[in-house]
């Protein structure tokens, strides 16, 4: 139990073990209609700027991502997640360093508590352990913990998934490697609830968006998610 201060008293607060938010958390994406794979068309914004680039995501359950780019520059940029595997190429030829602008959304898909949990421990977040956290003013239980500000009040990160304690919705996930992904308020898409908007922020670099503009349902088998996508030239 933690406690919670209400005014100038204590109150406690019963969380809930791990097991049970992520069982919640697979029946929300149920709820949604999101335990299939998806295809989102997307803009990305970095910084103040209008969108640089638009593209295609196609996410799917088992944890598999890939998103096209095609920027206003020219080129096209392909992403890829393979679980907790990031790779990433330009107009065919692998990025040695490359912009996470690919989130794991398959966090929002899958459909049990035990799936849930066996993602969040590829990503090397302790999936047992639960504390609360506030993210952006919505009340979070944080599978994986969180670690205090330091003297200077910086904010130190831990592999972590953030759940909003009413909707049961993932509201953030927190990498190892310091990158946050946000996700906005769930709008419906042609009868899929799913974020209007994902923040991106990694250290020492501007702030990117993905803007959801579509969503539907995809025919995206596993074998569609692999590097011969990633380094062709042509069009999947």
């Amino acid at each position: 139990m933690f406690a919670l201060w209400v005014g100038s008293a204590p109150a406690r607060a019963v969380v809930p073990n791990a097991q049970k938010i992520a069982e919640a958390v697979a029946t929300t994406n149920q709820a949604a209609r999101r335990t299939v794979p998806l295809l989102l068309e997307v803009s990305l914004k970095i910084g103040d700027r209008a969108p640089v680039a638009a593209g295609m995501l196609a996410t799917h359950p088992t944890g598999l991502a890939r998103l096209e780019l095609r920027s206003n520059s020219g080129f096209v940029e392909r992403h890829l997640l393979q679980g907790s595997d990031y790779t990433a190429s330009r107009d065919g030829e692998l990025l040695q360093t490359p912009r996470p602008f690919l989130p794991p959304i398959f966090f929002l898909q899958t459909g049990s508590g035990a799936a849930l949990q066996a993602a969040l421990t590829s990503f090397g977040v302790p999936a047992s352990e639960v504390v609360l956290g506030i993210a952006d003013d919505r009340d979070c239980y944080v599978l994986g913990g969180r670690l205090p500000r330091g003297p200077d009040g910086k904010e130190r990160r831990l592999p972590s998934l953030w759940v909003d304690m009413d909707s049961y919705e993932v509201v953030r996930i927190d990498r190892r490697d310091g990158v946050r992904f946000r996700f906005g308020p769930s709008r419906m898409f042609d009868g899929i609830r799913a974020p209007a908007w994902i923040a991106i922020e990694a250290p020492d670099q501007d702030p990117a968006r993905l803007e959801i503009l579509r969503v539907v349902p995809a025919d995206a088998p596993a074998s569609a998610f692999g590097s011969d996508w990633l380094l062709s030239r042509e069009n999947p």
